[in-house]
């Protein structure tokens, strides 16, 4: 034993276990085992088939807290990245999945415990639904000019990703620009997906991404409507006002057309025998090459475009009015003559609708009698007069006065 203790070999023994036990004192002492809690470590969501499903809210993000032991220079340098936890999604349905959370850390250092256990992972379904394609139309076109609803091929497409995204989609649209346009547009267009709060939706996909428009631009101009009435109301009855709504249209056609048309009228509407007021829908007569044109809904008018024609009827009334030869006017006096007309005084017996018939007056009435070609010398001329609608002359009595005429 004695000779053990005095060998080499004996020595060399010692010298190793006398290192190992102050390796392991200072070990204990200078860095010795302690446990650390890591947090926000965050959790891998592992085998999601993204052909079937998506994440309802593809910003959350999952994290757990994890706590480890081990000597402390190994946990000094630990960080989240450096712990795996993850989440299977294999087999798990569209909805709310409840998760089990599976956590490893590197190698030399133990896990104790980590929270939560589980994560709620909520999948919405991965769906496609084909939706019409509309046009976006900016801009303005050239003066004279409108645009018409343009046409597109094809007119649907399939749009494919998250059932909740899909079904928040407001718009599938191709933007056209027509500032200053003249001429039909025609181009081949990309698909914007836009949702309810018009914003634009990156992560859906749509097939085809690109559709062909064709943007038809036309001369457009407005013009008045003349409502044609035919027929007279019963005897004792008068027209006191026709209206029509719109009294204004547009209307396209070829320019060298629309450049030549100042108005429209309508199709007759028949009055004949009627004793109170008539309102009906009656069409356009539009001349060749033109069409009525609805610049709210860009389209053209249907069956050439029809308006509301009110014919408003009324018992007649009559009123007597005294007119002097001071108010009676030669028309068609030669610049070179004069005319002296006797004083005489003249009843004019005017009839209107009875509910405005004591509103005529001297001012609305133009009596006159005509000079044209006369020379000089007496003359007997019939007296003549005009008075503004709905009013009508239906006597002057006398019907005649001597005039003289003589050159100045």
């Amino acid at each position: 034993m004695g000779r053990f203790f005095s060998s080499d070999l004996a020595i060399k023994i010692i010298s190793v276990v006398a290192a190992f036990v102050m390796w392991m004192y200072v070990m204990n002492e200078q860095n010795p085992q302690v446990t650390y809690v890591v947090r926000d470590v965050p959790v891998k969501l592992a085998n999601l088939d993204q052909n079937k499903f998506a994440l309802m809210d593809d910003s959350q993000k999952f994290f757990v807290n994890v706590k480890v032991k081990g000597r402390r220079s190994l946990i000094a340098d630990l960080k989240p990245q450096d712990i795996d936890a993850e989440a299977n999604l294999r087999g798990r349905m569209e909805g709310e999945n409840l998760l089990p959370v599976s956590v490893s850390v590197p190698g030399n250092i133990e896990l104790l415990d980590f929270s939560p256990k589980e994560i709620m992972v909520t999948l919405d379904g991965i769906i496609e639904e084909q939706m019409p394609v509309s046009v976006d139309v900016k801009g303005v076109p050239a003066g004279g000019f409108d645009w018409v609803q343009p046409t597109v091929k094809p007119q649907a497409v399939v749009v494919k990703g998250p059932r909740s995204r899909v079904n928040d989609i407001k718009t599938v649209s191709a933007q056209v620009d027509i500032s200053g346009k003249d001429t039909t547009v025609v181009s081949t267009l990309p698909l914007r997906v836009l949702d309810s709060q018009g914003k634009e939706q990156k992560d859906i996909s749509f097939r085809p991404d690109m559709v062909d428009v064709t943007l038809p631009i036309v001369p457009v101009s407005s013009v008045s409507v003349t409502p044609e009435i035919k027929g007279s109301p019963m005897e004792g009855y008068i027209v006191k006002n026709v209206r029509v709504v719109p009294p204004v249209i547009t209307i396209t056609a070829p320019r060298e057309v629309l450049d030549k048309i100042q108005t429209v009228s309508t199709e007759p509407l028949n009055i004949q025998g009627y004793t109170q007021d008539v309102t009906k829908e009656v069409k356009l007569t539009l001349p060749k090459g033109a069409r009525s044109f609805d610049q709210t809904r860009k389209t053209y008018g249907e069956d050439g475009g029809i308006v509301k024609v009110t014919v408003e009827i009324e018992k007649i009334s009559s009123r007597s009015l005294n007119i002097g030869s001071f108010d009676i006017r030669a028309k068609g006096l030669a610049s070179d003559m004069q005319v002296d007309m006797e004083n005489k005084d003249i009843i004019l017996t005017v009839s209107g609708p009875e509910s405005i018939i004591d509103r005529v007056n001297n001012a609305i009435i133009n009596v006159f009698v005509d000079a044209s070609g006369l020379s000089e010398g007496e003359h007997i001329l019939r007296i003549q007069a005009d008075v503004l609608q709905p009013y009508i002359i239906t006597k002057i009595e006398p019907d005649t006065i001597k005039v003289t005429i003589r050159r100045i």
